[in-house]
């Protein structure tokens, strides 16, 4: 069985016409008749009710049958050219944070349809600071990363996108939740639990520990964000989390840091200098005039 027959049938059953089948395809009329006549031979059944006088067709009841079939085998044939046409496109590995990821990602992913070069992508989840190891170590070809300062490294083009403060977060019923607004020092009795080691939060901390010297005592470390929130919510500790990641829907306190110096959490889209991206400064720009990172906030 010839596929270019099942695709004569399968036009022919649409436009009801043997002389505009041909059209169609720009072959003769007898190239589509010998075409249906080699398929009801291989079916053994009369696939066309053919009206010569008025030069009308129909589908028989077995030709009703074949054409649902034709259809589907049509469809499989052309998944399978998309699918093969991507292994024969480079694999662009792609990272993205947690937070990032949870909360913009579906956004950010509007951006990027259409555009050829994100067809074949793989997405590799980790924190920050590991992302951008990676991307130092030619792991990954791009990526949207924070940090506490801009990324500046060479053989790696950055583009910076948005900057977020950071937030004291604590259970409502904790005494603190009465204030807006808390000085670092004066948490430095209280008891954290905090991102794990890879991610940017646990660097802006010590950045702001460093900075006042204050120390407080960090009693547990997890990478996943929405346990760490869940950890607050049970009194576990307070926590030291980017505004961003923290919804109304976590029923949590939030506090300004009244300090002066408190590191903020920059939102990059940092690649590879020879990664040539289509667009790429558009696409960013448009993030950029669209407020993205400030929807549904």
């Amino acid at each position: 069985m010839k596929f270019t027959d099942i695709e004569y049938f399968d036009k022919l059953s649409e436009l009801e016409s043997f002389s505009k089948t041909a059209i169609f395809f720009n072959v003769s009329q007898p190239t589509i008749s010998f075409a249906i006549q080699r398929l009801e031979n291989e079916m053994k059944k009369t696939l066309i009710n053919r009206n010569r006088s008025h030069g009308e067709i129909s589908l028989t009841e077995a030709g009703k049958v074949f054409e649902k079939h034709a259809k589907k085998i049509l469809q499989e044939v052309v998944a399978a050219h998309e699918e093969i046409d991507r292994m024969n496109q480079p694999t662009i590995e792609f990272g993205l944070p947690q937070i990032i990821g949870n909360y913009y990602f579906p956004k950010l992913v509007k951006h990027f349809v259409g555009n050829p070069f994100f067809q074949n992508v793989a997405t590799n989840e980790a924190g920050s600071d590991l992302l951008l190891g990676a991307l130092k170590n030619h792991r990954l070809d791009l990526a949207i990363i924070s940090s506490v300062e801009p990324v500046k490294i060479e053989g790696l083009e950055t583009i910076e996108i948005d900057r977020k403060k950071y937030s004291i977060v604590i259970n409502k019923d904790n005494p603190l939740a009465k204030q807006k607004k808390v000085s670092f020092e004066d948490l430095a009795d209280e008891k954290f639990v905090s991102l794990k080691e890879g991610n940017v939060h646990p660097i802006a901390f010590r950045k702001l520990e460093e900075t006042y010297n204050v120390y407080p005592k960090i009693i547990y470390e997890t990478p996943d964000i929405n346990i760490l929130k869940k950890m607050i919510a049970e009194k576990a500790g307070i926590g030291f989390i980017v505004e961003i990641a923290v919804e109304k829907q976590d029923n949590l306190a939030t506090l300004e840091l009244s300090n002066e110096k408190v590191p903020e959490f920059i939102i990059s889209f940092v690649y590879k200098k020879d990664l040539q991206i289509p667009g790429i400064k558009r696409i960013v720009e448009e993030l950029r005039n669209n407020s993205v990172f400030d929807q549904d906030r």
